[in-house]
């Protein structure tokens, strides 16, 4: 989850020319694309073990291959120089939902994501002040409850719902960036801390039920908080995460005074609006505080799946639960002088793919043409 170590290259921006070659660029570039280095040798008319090579910084690719490798990954040339803010997916420690399903290149292609989406964090804070990361220090040993209710204590959270946890985590520094699918197929969410930013990164398959979002959103910063110095995926660290969402997202001794004396769905609902979580982890927590039984909540999960609707609650209706700290920077760099092609040049890739990270949506008119007959 941590990056504790990240390598860094020349975090002022000057530094070598942009001549020279930077492997972990190319690696980055091929990872984000889910490209072997086979098929990108094929492309670029080269040797698979020339592309191997180049990653390793044995040898450098001549100018008229770099070229083709930058058309072939979808970045500017100047994408492989040194001299920029790099944080290498090699050094770079997450933690993954659906982990078991994900294969090396997914998580590979996902940090690679990751990444990107710190530098142009890095850009953004060349022009704009963002807030500034503010997670506690956990106690070594702290249970899951005890490290939720720190940080609804540091954040100084009131004792009731919280409102809008996007937001609230974005105005306490933790960047929230939702990518589609088709980057990270197979990882449902994960976070990262690289240079000391918190980044969660989430998909539709979560977003598209605000309450499913939030939980996992809940999670990821259960493991910012206590799984900060360990690269280790397991059951065990999984179930800790999912305590600290339900421990910071419904404390106990709110619910002990909010949950109903038996399992009753529709208030478990109503319930569940309030608290902006589903009627099945209020289940889950009535089992918890002992006020129904493991075989109850079997059933009750069983009515539950075949009568709630997992759509019914899309997350754009609930606006601070939609991630807009890096649209709102962009929009506030573009005042000041640095428009989205500004970005674009600093990290030396397309406006196109800059407003794609910043979560914009090309709104124009599609043309298309008919050919004649």
């Amino acid at each position: 989850m941590r990056d504790d170590t990240p390598s860094l290259l020349d975090l002022s921006g000057s530094g070598p020319a942009q001549g020279r070659f930077e492997p972990a660029r190319l690696t980055q570039a091929r990872a984000r694309r889910s490209v072997t280095k086979t098929d990108l040798a094929a492309e670029v008319g080269v040797s698979a073990a020339a592309i191997g090579q180049y990653e390793a910084g044995v040898n450098s690719p001549r100018a008229e291959v770099l070229d083709r490798l930058a058309k072939a990954l979808d970045v500017r040339p100047g994408f492989f120089g040194v001299g920029r803010p790099l944080a290498r997916i090699d050094t770079v420690n997450a933690h993954f939902r659906s982990l078991r399903s994900a294969r090396v290149s997914d998580r590979q292609k996902a940090l690679a994501t990751a990444t990107l989406v710190w530098e142009l964090t890095f850009a953004l804070e060349r022009h704009v002040r963002l807030p500034e990361a503010d997670l506690p220090e956990v106690r070594l040993g702290s249970s899951p409850a005890e490290a939720a209710a720190l940080l609804r204590r540091h954040w100084d959270l009131p004792d009731g719902p919280i409102k809008h946890l996007v937001a609230t985590a974005e105005s306490r520094g933790t960047v929230v960036a939702v990518r589609p699918l088709a980057e990270i197929d197979s990882v449902d969410a994960f976070s990262v801390v690289i240079v000391d930013r918190p980044i969660i990164i989430t998909t539709p398959r979560r977003t598209e039920n605000v309450f499913r979002h939030r939980f996992s959103i809940a999670h990821e910063i259960g493991h910012l908080l206590l799984h900060s110095d360990s690269g280790e995926h397991s059951a065990i660290i999984e179930k800790e995460a999912d305590e600290f969402a339900a421990a910071f997202l419904t404390p106990a001794a709110s619910m002990d005074a909010a949950l109903p004396q038996r399992l009753d769905l529709a208030a478990l609902d109503r319930l569940g609006r309030t608290w902006g979580v589903s009627p099945t982890s209020l289940v889950r927590r009535m089992v918890e505080r002992g006020r129904t039984t493991e075989s109850s909540a079997r059933r009750a999960y069983q009515r539950l799946s075949a009568v709630y609707d997992s759509k019914a609650d899309p997350t754009s209706a609930y606006p601070g639960e939609v991630p807009t700290l890096l649209r709102k920077a962009a929009d506030l760099a573009n005042d000041h002088g640095a428009p989205v092609p500004v970005l674009a040049q600093s990290l030396k890739i397309s406006p196109a793919q800059v407003r794609d990270l910043l979560g914009e949506t090309d709104e124009r008119p599609v043309l298309r043409l008919v050919a004649g007959g």
